[in-house]
């Protein structure tokens, strides 16, 4: 969480896609991030912190069990939910799911 909220605020491309599995990103590209991130900005101000609010049961995507997880982010601007889906494979954990609505 920390490290996604610190890549949306920095707008480091690099950091965003750490915890992706490889194969789960293509066809998203900097310039994709790059103004996905400019519209948040605008939208929401930068991040000042956040809460934990609850853990989701868990979700299958493509026979994986992911575990989902939603956060108050707190704002400039305003309040948004942010979920975070995680899923473990082969002893590794990896991102599936960062989401701010």
């Amino acid at each position: 969480m920390k490290e996604m909220l610190k890549a949306d605020d920095t707008k480091d491309f690099e950091l965003y896609i750490k915890r992706y599995e490889k194969g789960r990103i293509v066809g998203f590209s900097q310039e994709r991030f790059h103004k996905d991130i400019e519209c948040m900005h605008q939208n929401n101000g930068m991040n000042l912190g956040y809460e934990f609010l609850t853990s989701l049961r868990t979700q299958s995507i493509d026979e994986l069990t992911v575990f989902r997880s939603v956060w108050k982010g707190i704002y400039e601007k305003r309040d948004a939910v942010i979920e975070i889906g995680i899923y473990e494979k082969e002893g590794n954990w990896y991102l599936i799911r960062s989401a701010v609505y």
